[in-house]
């Protein structure tokens, strides 16, 4: 099955991106699998790559390394929560990484679909970071200076620092932040749209609205309007309402493992529901970019697979859909 299921995905994953210009699909394997633009380590595939190749980072239960963005690529795994989330991809394998820098020379690359076990460092401009899992390290911007454009969204995060630097006209939003907290400097400024926010946050200069926080917040230089507190925390100006507990907006289901699908809104009467800006969502799952369930990257995936021998027949079963 393994060894048909894998070229099938790298196939549709092709004929979703490859444009008419040349561009190569870099596949990461490390079960032993070699050939034609094929490597055991993402590092490789990368110094491999030419500027706006796809690198696709196969599942794996083994990581693919640490990895040093220096080039304008597109890095993509099978997404995480597999397992929970049922049905959406055949193999419930997620694709790991372990520490990510983006370094210069990296403008304009990208990361998305994979966990990452350590940190992820973000030392260039137009980096897009999006639909990944960091179960228990950080994503810090300001890694180098002159850093902007930064877009931040779809994770299921740990947490979010500044590193040193600061970095112009970041886009945060709609992402789970867990238990690391967040703290951007006075330096960082930009937008902080549809999250849930789980631990303390002290962030500058943003433009805050539609979030969830359950934690602390601490009010420095920035707007807030149309926010949902579990504390008594700030103002109630501009649409904001506090002592909202996560019980009266999130299903907090199913099972007793904490992860993504908990934080869908839950039905019925919700002070989350259609009562943020223009009468979006409030939350991760709502606003223009809504969350997306185990992190799918944005190419066709294979939800369903399977196989049988009939004498010298094979029969394939195969179901697949596109992913926004």
């Amino acid at each position: 099955m393994k060894k048909l299921y894998v070229p099938l995905l790298a196939l549709l994953l092709s004929a979703a991106t490859l444009p008419a210009e040349a561009q190569t699909i870099r596949r990461v394997n490390n079960s032993g699998i070699t050939g034609t633009n094929i490597y055991a380590t993402a590092q490789a595939a990368h110094d491999a790559a030419v500027a706006g190749d796809v690198i696709q980072l196969e599942p794996s239960g083994t990581s693919y390394g640490t990895l040093n963005f220096t080039k304008n690529v597109s890095v993509v795994g099978p997404g995480y929560f597999l397992g929970l989330n049922a049905g959406l991809q055949a193999n419930p394998a997620s694709a790991l990484l372990d520490n990510v820098y983006f370094s210069s020379g990296s403008n304009g690359a990208s990361l998305a679909g994979v966990t990452v076990n350590a940190y992820i460092y973000i030392g260039a401009s137009n980096v897009t970071v999006q639909r990944n899992y960091l179960p228990g390290g950080y994503i810090y911007t300001g890694y180098a200076n002159g850093t902007n454009n930064l877009n931040i969204r779809q994770n299921y995060i740990y947490g979010l620092y500044t590193y040193s630097a600061g970095a112009n006209n970041v886009l945060v939003t709609n992402n789970i932040f867990t238990s690391g907290g967040i703290s951007l400097n006075a330096a960082t400024n930009g937008e902080f749209v549809n999250n849930v926010v789980l631990a303390s946050i002290n962030i500058d200069n943003f433009n805050v609205r539609n979030n969830y926080f359950a934690s602390t917040f601490q009010p420095n230089n920035n707007l807030y309007s149309y926010n949902l507190s579990a504390q008594p925390g700030f103002t109630t100006a501009n649409n904001n309402q506090n002592n909202v507990p996560q019980t009266a907006v999130f299903t907090l289901a199913p099972g007793f493992t904490q992860f993504d699908a908990w934080y869908q809104l839950k039905a019925g009467t919700n002070p989350a529901r259609g009562t943020g800006a223009g009468g979006a969502d409030i939350g991760a799952f709502g606003g223009n970019t809504p969350y997306k369930l185990s992190g799918l990257p944005a190419i066709p995936s294979i939800y369903q697979f399977n196989q049988t021998l009939s004498g010298n027949t094979l029969n394939v079963n195969l179901g697949t859909r596109s992913n926004n």
